[in-house]
This record gives structure tokens, C-alpha cells and sequence, in this order.
């Protein structure tokens, strides 16, 4: 499979030598005293990786870079660069480690994104066939992107994490424990959780049901609010039933009452229509009567001034025979036969045909207005018929108006007061409905949660806890016999007791056959791994500056210097990968050809003094 190895760690500043520490292809050994900055190669490693910032020692005064070299799988080389203050990484190929550093390099940013592939966990991910792998989070099923920060504590163990508690898969934290777990499967088992389809959480189903009761609650409250009786559902609808029965009959009666009026307005319709009519037409006869009246003044003055041409006619000789009072001639010569104008005889026989024609015209005219008037005379008692019928039928239209009036009154109360009923039924209804709905919410089960070894194998975890069981008899571990990894409890238990029941000596040694044996399973069955393990501190020995002080095994029970020896023979003999210790105390014996062995001595005038020059400020970081 494919692996990475890492090369050196260097410190690099513009105005200060590096500090490195080189790095051996199988085991790397940094001993001695404390004090002398092995955990800060642990903590620094681990901030290369993408941790957070580096503890503010006096060392780094000077040291603005932080250079880790890492040897690829395809045999290439490749230079982590970033600001010892953090922030993200520039990557250069090639293996540097001092200042100037090429100008062409790759931005990588330290945090991990499932879509922005131009970060470090994506890059290194990518190199060992882990990149774009996904890993549960929760009990629903649903997934995270797998990030190198995931998976580093199980090859990159420091100080506090190799002596703590809780188990070597996890960090303690119930959230993200089965995100842990599931992490721990990918590498042991090479499978991740793609093919899950997520359902609903417990946690969001409990939001989900407190929201739901929240909204429900502030209905109810809102309805019974609303609802304007104390009664059942039973006794409303019953009583609305009475109501409508009464609005029935109301509106019969209406109906009925109605109807009268409305024929009673027909009918005063009618005789206003009629009313109008006889009066237009007595008006009408009014008026000719008038202009007859008028007419017959007029023939009686006509025959009064005929009759006065008669006399004055008569007086003066005009109808006499005689001497023409108009020409003078005598009788004899006077043309009596004949028409003339002036003709004495005709003209009183003109005045008399005159005043028989009048006369005959005032009579027909006098017999015209007698007909008119005995015509107006029954019109008259017609208008007066209509008159008292359209007063009978307002007479008649007002009681049923009194009659009517009260009545819609009482029937809008009564509709008034089935409408509240109705509402208090559909109230009652929907508060029902919203309390069954309630109940059912309520009664819903809980979603049927994935365990946090769901998915995890017992056979393959079987194989794994023989692997530590004999690592750790490899080393002469006392209770290597009764050691195995607890599938339900995610941890080593070793002579009875989960790790966590035991000194730290012990738990740090049970977390690092954990840490070796999870990465030669990965190497023997060819599954992705980082390819190195770092272990700080895994047999806790602190040896001080006195060499003639005693060593500090804080109630632990083991031969370190027995077990030492085994274990530095086991790790270069039986590992595969490579592994970096980080250790106070010196190996019982000289490390194997192609192992690497860097001494720390804290002494000014022998060997290495530490990791940073000795012309510097002592380091503020301590180690047990």
C-alpha cells in the first residue's frame, strides 16, 4: 500500500542556524533528560499535520518557519512549509531545509473542506488512498468528510493522550465518539460509510418533537381562546341542532310574511301606476275644458256682436228698400239679384247665417263639454278607487313591515348564534384533532439509533486484539495472556481491568502495542495507513538530570528495563512501518543497524544538548 515517511523536522529563521531533527527510514529513538524538547518534536509534527498553533517558547525566538520533509509514495520527495504563528501551508518538491526556499510552491490550506481540494488533509490523504473517504457521525447514519485531523491520534500519540484514561480510539467527547469509532473501522476494516443513507437522529427527532409539541401547545392555547363554551362536542352540536331548527321555522315564517309583502307591493305598484295615469288624464280634461269654457265665451260674444250688427242695421235702414245708402242709386237702378258687396239685403242675410252657424257651433260645442265633463266625473271616482287602494296597500305593507322587522331581527340573532356554535364545533374539532395529533407525536418511537460499532466486525477486531495480545507478550507484558481489545467497550483490557483501571505506565504501554499492532494490520493486510506512528513517552520513565536520582514509575508494576529492551527489539524486528519514539530514558541496548538513535544530553559540553542550540533560553514545555 501506499505510505508516507517522514524525512526531517526543521526549524528556520533569517537570522539563526536550523534546528533539525532527521528522521530514520524505520525507527527513530530521540532520548533523554527532560526539558529538552522531545514532546515539542511530538506537538510540532503534529502541528505540521494540521493541529493547532505551537506553544510560545523562548526557543523560537528567531524561528519564523517550521520545514517537514516527507518522502511520498512514489519515491518522491516534498517539503512542508508554514509560519511557526499557523496559519495554512506552502508545499515545495524536493527536500528543503534551510533558507532560501524556492519561490514555486502550492498553497494548502490547514483546514480540511470536502469541495476546496487545495488543503493539506486533502493532499496527504490523496497520497495514501484515503482522500474523498467519508465516515458516520451519528446514530442516524449521517456522514462527514474523512479529514487527516480524523485520523491522526491513531498514529500520532503525544504525552497526554498515550498516559490518559480514555480509550486509544477516542477522545472522551460523546459527540464525537461515534465519528471516532468509525474512523478507527475505516483503517481496520478499509471501509467507509458512503453507502449509509442517513436518516433522522435521536437529537433532531427530540428538536423535532419539542418544536411540534411548541407549535401544537401554542395552537391549543390560541383555540380555547377562541372557544366561547364550557361544553362537550355532543352538547354543542346538539344544541346547535335545536337552533337551526328554530332558524328553520323562523324563515318559514319570514318566507310566508314576505311573500305577502311582496304582493302587496305589487299591488301598490299597480294602483300608483294607475293613480298617475288618472291624474295625467283628469289633467288632460281639465285642460280641454278650459280651452272649450274658453271657446264658448268666445261664440257667446260672437253672437252678441252679430246681434249688434243686427240692430244697428235695422236702425239706420240698412235692410230697407230705399235709396242705396252705400252708392246712392234709386230702386229702380239698384241690381238686387246680383252679388254684391255692397248689397244691403245680403249682407243682413249674411248677418243672420253668420249667427245660425254660431249659434249651431255653441251647441255642439256646450254638448262637447257636458260629454267631457261627465267623462272627467267618472275618471275622478276611478282616481279616487285607485287611491284608497294604493293607501290600503301602504297600510298593508307597514304591518308586514312591523311584522317582518322583529322577526329578521330574532332570525339574525339566531344566525347570529348558530355561526358561534358552529365555530365552538370546528374549535372543538381542531382542538381534538390537535391533541390526538399530540398523543401521536408523543407515542412515536424513537428512531432506531446506529451504534456507534455498527458496521464494526468482531472477527476483525478479534484478529487485531490477538495481534496486541502478542505484541505485547513479545515484550514481556506481564499480563499479555489476559489482554484483548473490548469490542463493546472500544478498549484494551488487560488482566480483567479496562486500561483505564490502571497505573499510567501501564496505559501508556497497552495504548502503544494498540497504536503499533492497529498500523502493522493495516501494513499485513494491505488497508490505507499514514504509513509512521509517533509515540511520546510510551514507557513513561522520567529520568532526571542527577543520574543518581530514582527513576519515577508512579505505582506501576513493570520492569521498564526488561521491558524496554524487548520492546526496542520488537519495534525493529516486527514493524514494518516506520515508528518515532520519543523517550527519556536510554534503550537497555544499542539500537539495531538502520535504526536511528538521537541523543539529547542537556549538557553543553557533550553531545547534542536538545532540540533547539544550547545558546538559547531554556524550553517552558515539560515532560513527565
Amino acid at each position: 500500500m501506499e505510505r508516507l515517511s517522514l524525512l526531517h523536522l526543521t526549524f528556520i529563521g533569517p537570522s539563526v542556524s536550523p534546528a533539525t531533527v532527521e528522521f530514520g527510514p524505520k525507527l527513530t529513538l530521540v532520548r533523554g533528560p527532560s526539558d529538552t524538547g522531545k514532546s515539542y518534536i511530538a506537538k510540532t509534527i503534529d502541528f505540521m499535520l494540521g493541529g493547532k498553533g505551537l506553544d510560545e517558547i523562548t526557543e523560537l525566538d528567531g524561528y519564523d518557519t517550521v520545514l517537514l520533509g516527507i518522502s511520498l509514495p512514489n519515491g518522491e520527495n516534498a517539503t512542508l512549509s508554514r509560519a511557526t504563528q499557523g496559519g495554512g501551508f506552502r508545499l515545495f518538491r524536493g527536500d528543503h531545509r534551510a533558507y532560501p526556499l524556492p519561490v514555486e510552491h502550492e498553497p494548502l490550506s490547514a483546514k480540511h473542506s470536502a469541495k476546496d481540494f487545495k488543503n493539506l488533509s486533502h493532499y496527504l490523504l490523496g497520497k495514501i488512498g484515503l482522500d474523498g473517504k467519508v465516515v458516520r457521525k451519528d446514530g442516524a447514519g449521517r456522514t462527514k468528510s474523512l479529514s487527516l485531523r480524523m485520523l491522526a491520534p491513531l498514529f500520532l500519540v503525544d504525552e497526554t493522550k498515550i498516559q490518559a484514561r480514555t480509550a486509544p480510539v477516542v477522545t472522551g467527547q460523546h459527540t464525537l465518539r461515534t465519528v471516532e469509532i468509525s474512523t478507527f473501522r475505516l483503517l481496520l476494516q478499509g471501509e467507509d460509510d458512503s453507502a449509509i443513507e442517513p436518516g433522522e437522529s435521536e437529537t433532531e427527532k427530540r428538536r423535532s418533537k419539542v418544536a411540534k409539541h411548541d407549535v401544537i401547545d401554542t395552537l391549543l392555547a390560541e383555540l380555547r381562546q377562541q372557544l366561547q363554551t364550557d361544553e362537550t362536542l355532543q352538547e354543542v352540536v346538539n344544541r346547535l341542532g335545536r337552533l337551526q331548527a328554530t332558524i328553520m321555522e323562523s324563515t318559514g315564517t319570514i318566507e310566508q310574511t314576505a311573500a305577502a309583502r311582496q304582493q302587496w307591493g305589487h299591488a301598490l305598484s299597480n294602483s300608483e301606476r294607475l293613480v298617475t295615469a288618472a291624474r295625467r288624464s283628469l289633467a288632460e280634461l281639465d285642460t280641454l275644458d278650459a280651452r272649450f269654457t274658453l271657446l264658448h265665451e268666445q261664440y257667446t260674444s260672437d253672437l252678441a256682436r252679430l246681434e249688434a250688427v243686427a240692430e244697428a242695421g235695422s236702425l239706420l235702414g240698412y235692410f230697407t228698400p230705399g235709396t242705396c245708402v252705400f252708392c246712392g242709386a234709386e230702386p229702380e237702378h239698384q241690381h238686387l239679384n246680383e252679388d254684391c258687396a255692397d248689397d244691403t239685403t245680403a249682407f243682413a242675410a249674411s248677418v243672420r247665417e253668420e249667427q245660425r252657424k254660431t249659434t249651431s257651433l255653441r251647441e255642439d260645442l256646450l254638448q262637447a263639454i257636458a260629454g267631457l265633463r261627465t267623462d272627467r266625473a267618472e275618471k275622478a271616482q276611478r282616481l279616487h278607487a285607485y287611491t284608497d287602494q294604493a293607501a290600503e296597500a301602504r297600510s298593508t305593507i307597514a304591518r308586514l313591515d312591523g311584522l317582518l322587522d322583529p322577526q329578521q331581527l330574532e332570525l339574525r340573532e339566531l344566525i347570529s348564534s348558530s355561526s358561534q356554535l358552529e365555530r365552538d364545533v370546528e374549535t372543538i374539532r381542531r382542538i381534538q384533532r390537535l391533541e390526538a395529533l399530540r398523543a401521536e407525536i408523543e407515542a412515536e418511537p424513537k428512531p432506531d439509533a446506529m451504534a456507534p460499532t455498527a458496521g464494526l466486525q468482531r472477527s476483525t477486531v478479534d484478529n487485531l486484539s490477538r495481534m496486541i495480545a502478542d505484541r505485547l507478550r513479545a515484550w514481556g507484558f506481564p499480563e499479555a495472556d489476559t489482554t484483548s481489545y473490548g469490542f463493546d467497550t472500544q478498549d484494551v483490557v488487560s488482566g480483567g481491568q479496562l486500561r483505564s483501571a490502571h497505573g499510567k505506565g501501564v496505559r501508556a504501554v497497552l495504548h502503544a502495542a494498540f497504536t503499533i499492532s492497529l498500523a502493522q494490520y493495516c501494513f499485513d493486510n494491505g488497508l490505507p495507513h499514514p504509513g509512521f506512528v509517533v509515540l511520546d513517552s510510551p514507557l513513561v520513565v522520567y529520568r532526571p538530570p542527577d543520574p543518581d536520582a530514582e527513576p519515577d514509575n508512579s505505582g506501576d508494576v513493570l520492569d521498564t528495563a526488561s521491558l524496554a529492551g524487548r520492546f526496542f527489539a520488537d519495534v525493529q524486528t516486527n514493524f514494518s512501518g516506520q515508528i518515532i519514539i520519543l523517550e527519556n530514558e536510554d534503550p537497555p541496548n544499542a539500537l539495531e543497524t538502520g535504526s536511528r538513535d538521537i541523543s539529547f544530553t542537556k549538557n553543553p559540553d557533550r553531545g547534542r544538548y536538545g532540540l533547539f542550540p544550547h545558546n538559547r533560553p531554556a524550553l517552558l514545555v515539560h515532560e513527565a
